[in-house]
């Protein structure tokens, strides 16, 4: 039962570790790639684009 108690908390570690890699390789990735810099704020831009109809 120890056993699989440390490779489930093993297995854990390694998934949140990689989803943190993805995230950072995502965010990047729109920053650089796409050319955006902008930390866009979303409650703002679905305020403007719902006046705009």
């Amino acid at each position: 039962m120890t056993g699989l108690l440390i490779f489930v908390t093993v297995w854990v570690v390694c998934a949140a570790i990689v989803a943190g890699v993805l995230g950072r390789v995502a965010h990047r990735g729109d920053t650089e790639e796409l050319g955006s810099t902008f930390d866009w704020d979303i409650d703002t831009l679905d305020h403007e684009v719902s006046n705009d109809n």
